[in-house]
């Protein structure tokens, strides 16, 4: 924690030293140069008009002493009015810097690798002292959740953390930023957990460059389709399979429910998931179905999400708590009899904590 901190308060260093500069910056330099030139330049012009020269202007003062003094005077004020205005807005920027308090929240469930750390990985124009808060679901296994049950108690632990740190500081001075790299089903969780924390900056990990990075991208205006809601009728359980980054085929969903199943496919499985517009556009469409569905008598909806770790995180945050149907969201076992063994019973329809549900 403590090198994290120090690696971001140099690279908070090296930005203040290249930042863009206030108006007293371009004061103070103009008032050096024009300094430099009154008292150097009219020197020089003064060893240079000597002998023949000097007969010839009869002078070697092309300004006045008084002139060249008084001016002199007036840029020194202006280079240390400079100089106390740009200390008071180092200061003013210091002391902001330290009030503010990002609070980093990173997930790891997937690897057993620590890979690169969130924290140092938060973009620098989000001011504030960093304060990493870990959500450490590995089991000693690369890939493979051993024991589910768990998992629920360190997703409660983070949240507990988060909100002891955010009592600390007043709500407009903390920054909430989430990223990782878990389970499908504690991704979605986490978002339905921290939904009423505010706020978050979301990122996650790009395989292609192998780093982290915000939802930066523009919105390529790909929505889900939805197909099968005419086909629920009386029906208190549906399936509701979201493919975003895959396709949920029929046969492995075959293999656990028998249950009428509602679709939500985007048209291009290889679209781009960069862009924040896109994911909450994608989340609405979600929290529409559910309203529907609801309509419809569904009771409990057993979801199935194939996407990446920022899709299912914003799908768990829009999430309605009170007035959509409950929701199990299942994690996904390419090699098992069953593909979709156990899920988590999210927190939500008068459900008070979330619980393991094995099929």
């Amino acid at each position: 924690m403590y090198r994290e901190t120090a690696d971001w308060a140099f690279r908070e260093f090296i930005r203040y030293l290249f930042r863009p500069k206030g108006f007293e910056g371009k004061f103070a330099t103009a008032s050096a140069a024009i300094l430099v030139t009154l008292l150097g330049g009219n020197w020089l012009v003064k060893a240079t008009l000597r002998g023949d020269y000097a007969l010839e202007f009869g002078s070697t003062n092309i300004i006045p002493d008084w002139a060249q003094w008084s001016l002199v005077t007036i840029f020194i004020a202006v280079f240390v009015l400079s100089f106390v205005v740009g200390w008071k807005r180092f200061t003013r920027e210091n002391e902001l810097r330290n009030r503010k308090k990002v609070i980093v929240i990173e997930g790891r469930g997937l690897r057993e690798d620590d890979g690169s750390p969130l924290t140092a990985e938060v973009p620098s124009d989000i001011v504030g002292h960093r304060l990493g808060v870990s959500l450490d679901l590995r089991q000693k296994r690369d890939g493979v959740i051993i024991d589910a049950d768990a998992l629920l108690p360190e997703v409660d632990a983070a949240r507990r953390m988060v909100q002891q740190y955010a009592r600390q500081n007043d709500r407009q001075d903390v920054t909430l930023v989430y990223g990782g790299l878990t389970p499908v089903p504690m991704t979605f969780l986490t978002g339905v957990v921290f939904d009423d924390e505010g706020s978050i900056v979301v990122m996650d990990w790009d395989r292609t460059r192998e780093s982290w990075r915000v939802l930066d991208s523009h919105d390529d205006g790909q929505r889900f389709i939805v197909t099968g809601v005419d086909a629920v009728k009386d029906s208190p359980e549906v399936v509701l399979a979201v493919s975003a980054s895959y396709q949920v085929r029929d046969e492995n969903i075959d293999t656990t429910f028998k249950l009428p199943v509602v679709r939500m496919s985007l048209p291009a499985l290889d679209s781009s998931h960069w862009s924040q517009a896109k994911q909450s556009a994608l989340a609405q469409q979600l929290l529409d179905t559910a309203k529907v569905l609801e309509a419809k008598g569904v009771a409990t909806i057993h979801l199935l999400l194939a996407c990446q770790n920022s899709v299912a995180f914003n799908l768990g945050r829009r999430y309605d708590k009170r007035n959509l149907p409950g929701v199990v969201v299942y994690q996904y076992e390419a090699n098992g009899a069953k593909k979709f063994p156990w899920g988590v019973r999210m927190p939500v329809a008068g459900i008070e904590a979330p619980s393991i549900v094995r099929t």
